[in-house]
């Protein structure tokens, strides 16, 4: 069809890996960077001479006898074929180098805030230049580094605090660091059990898609039980607690 052929048109696409870390991906950055593509000679064009064979960039299409009174197209793979009757010139004085030279060009890179893992950011039309061919899309595909602490699902994120047996037992409140470094608060009433998770509104990413907003945080509690107590603690936390059945008891 017509956007099949569109596509053989163009030179290939490029991806490259852009590393970023989630801090990066939570305030969003402007990323300069520089790249070396291949661009058309200058004098390209007085290269190109006539040959009615050449179909298209790469393609040669000639007639060939294979019995008297019979001929059948035969296609062949050519790149000296750069257009529909047209093909490149070799050693030509107009492009002593070649149909393309390379070319160092500088990009800024906008990532925006809550951009996800596999995003591409697209430059169309800068990849590598080719006679008869437009020249493909330069695509940076967005890689989320590890972070130390937060992991990311979408647009929430996730953390994982060890706290001791007291604090289970007893409450507490804790100041965490975001991404971005401002601190916050989450106070936690009552008893936690193992492995509770706790959701916090409006701490996780931004929010893609024009939504506006922030994902949330859960915050998952691993409770550190102590190896071992001492008599006089085991009798104390008995006191406290009450209920319980003692080592001591023979009651089935």
């Amino acid at each position: 069809g017509g956007g099949r052929q569109q596509r053989e048109q163009s030179t290939p696409n490029v991806n490259i890996p852009l590393r970023v870390s989630l801090k990066q991906l939570y305030l969003g950055d402007i990323i300069e960077v520089e790249y070396v593509r291949q661009t058309l000679c200058v004098n390209w064009q007085e290269c190109m001479k006539a040959n009615q064979e050449c179909q298209g960039p790469g393609v040669k299409v000639r007639m060939q006898q294979i019995a008297p009174g019979f001929v059948q197209q035969v296609q062949q793979r050519d790149e000296r074929c750069v257009a529909r009757g047209k093909m490149w010139s070799s050693n030509c004085r107009a492009c002593p180098e070649g149909q393309t030279q390379s070319e160092k060009i500088e990009l800024t890179i906008d990532l925006n805030k809550g951009m996800y893992p596999g995003e591409p950011i697209t430059f169309e039309g800068v990849a590598d230049e080719k006679p008869g061919m437009s020249p493909g899309d330069l695509n940076f595909v967005v890689t989320q580094q590890k972070h130390e602490y937060y992991h990311r699902e979408g647009d929430h994120l996730y953390v994982t605090m060890e706290i001791p047996l007291v604090d289970a037992l007893t409450g507490f409140k804790h100041e965490f660091e975001h991404l971005d470094g401002h601190k916050f608060v989450v106070n936690v009433d009552g008893v936690t059990e193992c492995d509770h998770v706790m959701r916090v509104s409006g701490k996780g990413m931004p929010r893609r898609g024009g939504r506006g907003g922030y994902g949330d945080l859960f915050i998952t509690f691993d409770v550190d039980f102590p190896e071992t107590l001492t008599a006089e603690q085991k009798k104390g936390i008995r006191s406290i607690l009450g209920g319980g059945r003692g080592g001591g008891s023979d009651e089935l």
